[in-house]
């Protein structure tokens, strides 16, 4: 998984969501149903919901985006980020399909 973006607010992880649903582009939030983008300090990790989308998605994503989102606001790209959960099975899945 690559991570696309990290929304600022609520509403704008809305239409984010929205945007990429009618796409058909799948994509996964972390702390979606955790994380607060408003109460308590900001602290990276915990308080954001940055979105992610498999690396056979990512250009798609990025262009479906792009009118909402300017290049050099998406999420710049850490090699060295370790791999989701969600990878291990999303690989799984692709490969039985």
């Amino acid at each position: 998984m690559k991570k696309l973006y990290v929304p600022s607010d609520e509403s704008e992880l809305a239409v984010i969501r929205s945007l990429l649903d009618s796409a058909d582009i799948p994509y996964y939030i972390r702390n979606e149903y955790f994380g607060s983008l408003y109460i308590g300090p900001a602290m990276g990790s915990f308080n954001s919901k940055p979105i992610f989308v498999h690396e056979d998605y990512y250009f798609e994503a990025k262009q479906v985006l792009s009118e909402l989102i300017k290049e050099e606001n998406f999420a710049p790209q850490d090699d060295n980020e370790a791999p989701t959960f969600l990878d291990g099975i999303y690989k799984f899945f692709k490969s039985i399909f």
